[in-house]
């Protein structure tokens, strides 16, 4: 039997077992935006996590090398093709990123210069849905994350060992680095774009973090002078998780590590989230108008 509340809803699994331990109070969690409050509110109906950590079992990412990622959706496992992000979309995003790069190094030479758009490549509204928190009846969820471009599995261990002499560096030759890695664009595995997942932790769950876990299936907007969706399975992987692949630490670590490079060392690595690109949209008002790029329709 599913115990419900006052109000009809259904309650927590912890809510129903007393609302004990971490749910008792509120707790302060320390975060990349400073401190949020947790409580109740802030749950999944499952518990996710365990000494610290979590694991997605809702994502088998073993195949992604051949181009295949399973997914565990609506009660079945699905097999998904990945493809690789389309030439416009490089080409909007590449050149995009390296504008800001230019913007930046004359903030910093004193040439002028302003502060870098909210538009463009970096930002995208990541929308999911499939789990529930207790401070809400719908599922689904959008939020901006910064979204990057991820590394090739043959240089990454060369460009992190690249970054860790510049972490303690100054700004100009960060910017150099990027520069270079954003001007060529065989430095990228185009079947994949990351993200972090700075705010989830074991007392404080986020809406994405929940979604992903339940039905990890997303949809990314970016929206500049070009708008694109990029649909795809996001798998979210913990720090230091061995059974999610070399490649996959890898590019947790260089997600994090890239991250540092503009907003400073932060306490601790953040979990990383990898979208598997499946498919690509093009919103452009006008132009585009949401049809479907990649892949190509027949």
């Amino acid at each position: 039997m599913i115990e419900k509340d006052e109000s009809g809803k259904k309650l927590n699994r912890r809510e129903f077992l007393g609302k004990a331990g971490k749910l008792g109070g509120a707790v302060f969690l320390s975060s990349f935006a400073g401190k949020a409050l947790a409580g109740e509110g802030e749950q999944g109906m499952e518990e996710f996590w365990s000494d610290g950590t979590f694991k997605q079992n809702s994502v088998d990412a073993s195949r992604e090398a051949e181009g295949i990622v399973r997914a565990f959706i609506d009660g079945r496992w699905e097999e998904f093709q990945t493809l690789q992000l389309p030439r416009p979309f490089m080409d909007w995003n590449l050149s995009a990123r390296l504008e800001v790069l230019e913007n930046i190094s004359m903030m910093f030479g004193g040439e002028g210069g302003s502060p870098p758009s909210l538009a463009g490549p970096h930002n995208a509204a990541m929308a999911t849905w499939g789990g529930s928190r207790a401070d809400s009846r719908l599922e689904i969820n959008n939020a901006f994350k910064g979204m990057g471009l991820c590394p090739g599995r043959l240089i990454i261990k060369d460009l992190l060992a690249e970054m860790e002499e510049l972490i303690s560096g100054g700004m100009p030759p960060r910017l150099q680095y990027l520069n270079n890695l954003y001007s060529d664009t065989s430095n990228f595995d185009l079947t994949k774009m990351i993200s972090l997942e700075l705010y989830s932790t074991q007392e404080f769950e986020t809406h994405t973090f929940i979604n992903l876990m339940e039905r990890p299936t997303t949809s990314l907007v970016f929206l500049d002078s070009k708008s694109y969706e990029v649909r795809g399975i996001g798998q979210l992987v913990a720090p230091g998780d061995t059974e999610a692949g070399d490649y996959a630490v890898d590019i947790v670590k260089y997600t994090n590590m890239v991250h540092s490079l503009f907003h400073g060392d932060f306490p601790r690595l953040y979990p990383g989230i990898l979208v598997h690109v499946t498919a690509v949209f093009d919103n452009t008002p006008g132009t585009g108008r949401g049809v479907r790029i990649a892949p190509p329709l027949l």
